[in-house]
């Protein structure tokens, strides 16, 4: 089935990506990345289009095919128990996919790298506000050729018939069956199919090699010129795509994709947020309390994730009939399979630990938030946390204020919520906040050198654009470094940059 569409072998189509994908990261570094999911999002577009269009023309009619995808229980609103076992619900689509998606948005390395190849704090904003309309717009096609589907294969599912091996094959088999007779129009699904793969591998290509050479690589090497960190930035890219390469085989184990790529972000993307939401909302945390949270929510991610994948818990599935199906061959099994329901056969082990493994993989990002804050303000506490009035009021975001946005709580009840710290005019130009942390475990770097903005103490002025957030022009070519034109025609760096 992994050649159906495409004429390649499984691994001869993952290789061919990888290693596209590996060289023009390496090369081109951010402005690739960014041209090239440009030119890929229109493939992926125009791929998706194509198959919603043939496929509206092989079903009866748009009402026969919603009538289909809920007979089938494929399509329900109005589940709202609030079991976090139950794979989908309105609560888990609603609140644990929020957390998410905010993970995804706020402290994926990805995402945060191109936001801040804008050149304002407003464009950036301007950008993430463009990408939510898009999103939701591929997410509802997406969705509607999935009701396609469930219409198109209502009386053959081909899962239960062993026409195909797992769920992520069904989608390249329904472009055959639709598209197949249609000349260049596979050809255009495996177009979008691959942007869309390009696109993900190289924006983390792309931010793992960039954070290691900064956050680790410069660190040790402060003289490093920019050409050889260029060459290094090239090389890590290499050789992380090939790490890439070589856990596809781990991937193609997990199941269905989608599912399985929400469970890593949850799992990854959770602990990190947690981490950062317990420095922005807790004034109490300390470095001690931030890393233990960190790494025990990993910790316990991972166990709840990895045990899940391994005890497989039963899922709600939902009904599939092989009735109208040319099989040649029957035999005991076959017609058991054709006129009994598909149930689980075992009962699951529901004791602890088994109990946990039930969690839908849409908890994963808010279980993981939750356990980073509680570790974290608990450790914090024990080994003497932070003094609200000691920090600077612009480090910290008042609670109290995102949960009641608008003033809705008076004054006199928001103040005492936001624990001695002084949040007016923190971000007016000239405004003094600046106070020394006192825990040398948490440091806040500025790359504002200038010695003008700083006192002769060496305290910073206050001045803080952007609302405390600082964008600047960063070299497209691979992220980090000066690029070519900064060069004069020596090779040495031109001072007037």
């Amino acid at each position: 089935m992994s050649c159906y569409v495409t004429g390649f072998t499984l691994w001869g189509a993952v290789i061919s990506v990888g290693v596209v994908c590996t060289i023009y990261t390496a090369l081109g570094g951010m402005k690739a990345v960014l041209w090239t999911d440009c030119f890929q999002v229109v493939m992926m577009l125009v791929g998706i289009l194509a198959i919603l269009i043939r496929g509206a023309t092989t079903i009866e009619s748009w009402d026969a095919a919603w009538d289909s995808a809920r007979r089938t229980n494929r399509i329900f609103f109005d589940d709202f128990r609030l079991d976090p076992s139950i794979r989908h619900t309105v609560w888990s689509l609603v609140i644990g996919a929020y957390f998410t998606w905010v993970a995804i948005f706020g402290v994926n390395q990805a995402q945060v790298q191109r936001t801040i190849t804008c050149r304002s704090l407003k464009q950036a904003q301007f950008a993430i506000w463009m990408n939510f309309p898009g999103l939701c717009i591929i997410l509802y096609l997406s969705c509607l050729i999935g009701i396609y589907m469930a219409a198109f294969y209502e009386n053959c599912d081909p899962l239960k018939a062993e026409f195909v091996d797992d769920s992520n094959q069904l989608l390249p088999m329904f472009v055959m069956d639709v598209l197949g007779g249609i000349m260049g129009l596979p050809g255009l699904f495996v177009a979008g199919l691959f942007s869309g793969a390009l696109s993900t591998i190289s924006s983390g290509l792309n931010s793992i090699s960039a954070a290691i050479l900064e956050d680790c690589i410069r660190n040790y090497s402060k003289d490093i010129t920019d050409r050889k960190a260029r060459l290094i930035s090239q090389m890590l890219a290499l050789g992380f795509g090939a790490v890439c390469l070589a856990l596809t085989y781990v991937a193609s184990q997990l199941g269905s994709v989608l599912q399985a790529a929400l469970s890593l972000f949850g799992m990854i993307g959770g602990p990190l947020l947690g981490v950062f939401s317990l420095g922005m909302f807790f004034p109490w945390a300390n470095s001690a309390g931030a890393l233990t949270g960190l790494f025990g929510s990993l910790i316990f991610m991972f166990w709840i994730g990895v045990g899940a994948a391994v005890k497989e818990p039963p899922q709600t599935k939902a009904l599939r009939c092989i009735s109208n199906c040319n099989i040649t061959a029957f035999d005991n099994a076959t017609l058991t399979a054709l006129f009994s329901p598909w149930k689980v056969t075992e009962p699951y082990d529901t004791s602890p630990p088994n109990q946990l493994y039930t969690l839908s993989y849409l908890w994963y990002s808010a279980t993981a938030v939750t356990t980073c804050i509680i570790i974290g303000l608990v450790v914090s506490f024990i080994t003497g946390h932070q003094k609200p009035e000691e920090l600077d009021s612009r480090l910290i975001v008042p609670l109290c204020d995102v949960i009641f946005p608008f003033n809705l709580l008076p004054e006199g009840i928001r103040k005492p919520l936001r624990f001695g710290i002084d949040h007016s005019g923190k971000f007016d130009k000239g405004a003094d906040n600046g106070k020394h942390i006192k825990d040398p475990g948490i440091s806040v770097v500025s790359s504002d050198s200038d010695p003008e903005k700083h006192d002769t103490n060496g305290n910073h002025d206050g001045t803080v654009p952007n609302g405390g957030a600082e964008f600047h022009d960063i070299d497209l070519d691979n992220g980090v470094h000066p690029t070519d034109d900064k060069y004069d025609e020596n090779g040495k760096v031109d001072t007037k940059f």
